[in-house]
């Protein structure tokens, strides 16, 4: 299989459903700008070549918005591990554009994404938790909690695994890790239910920069995306680490 079958794959098997969550959109600065239940419909067609992709954004004003996409393997700009782990992201950092990012964390029937949005300036304009539940809505595997905690403790003796995918979509055999986090000048985000994120409060063409998301599973097993790019502002790869204590 070539590789961008089976990126496609990786995403066919572990993302072709509904998913029925939580978003909530943050300030640069920690605060809660807005809070609204989801519906991320992924559909295809017989052959699974084609993807229909609807957004639906339910308001606490009984407001509903729908967004539309659709799109195949060419048209594909996501990067998908066979486990489940995922980046939607820009592969080039331009001038005057506008950089969304997307780090996607998957376990069984759970999914936890962080969402990243910079400006035209390079400066971030906003952070978003995306909590997704595949069996339906509510969930008991997240809270209603929204506010942002003032840290988390990731310290002790994490052992795992990491693999690295390059921007070809090429992955690398597993090799042993240790976690280091947090990210050196990096902004934290500490979101409830486990979830972190370490990124730049600003990103440009010069400066090499990376993005890291993190999801406390259990007490004991801890998942952590990591996207890099390089000076010239290029996607130059991502990291899935898989830790135990």
């Amino acid at each position: 299989m070539d590789l961008k079958e089976q990126n496609w794959k990786n995403f066919t098997v572990n993302h072709l459903r509904d998913w029925h969550g939580i978003w909530t959109r943050y300030s640069p600065e920690g605060e809660v700008k807005e809070s609204f239940q989801s519906l991320r419909s992924f559909r295809s067609n017989p052959e699974q070549t084609e993807i229909y992709h609807t957004n639906r954004y339910i308001y606490a004003d009984g407001r509903i918005e729908e967004k539309n996409w659709q799109y195949d393997k060419q048209s594909m700009r996501g990067f998908f591990f066979e486990q489940g782990a995922a980046v939607l992201s820009g592969k080039q950092l331009e001038s005057g554009a506008v950089l969304p990012h997307e780090l996607l964390l998957k376990h069984e029937d759970i999914r936890h994404s962080v969402a990243l949005i910079y400006d035209s300036n390079g400066s971030l304009m906003r952070a978003v938790s995306i909590r997704e539940d595949a069996a339906g809505f509510p969930s008991k595997y997240w809270s209603k909690e929204i506010n942002l905690l003032p840290e988390r403790n990731l310290s002790g003796n994490w052992q795992g695994t990491a693999v690295t995918m390059t921007p070809d979509l090429k992955v690398s055999e597993p090799i042993a890790t240790q976690i280091h986090w947090p990210l050196a000048g990096n902004k934290m985000f500490f979101f409830p239910d486990g979830i972190s994120l370490s990124c730049p409060t600003k990103v440009s063409i010069g400066t090499s920069f990376n993005i890291a998301a993190n999801w406390l599973v259990t007490d004991s097993q801890l998942q952590q995306l990591r996207v890099n790019y390089d000076n010239y502002g290029a996607f130059s790869g991502l990291t899935l680490e898989l830790f135990h204590l």
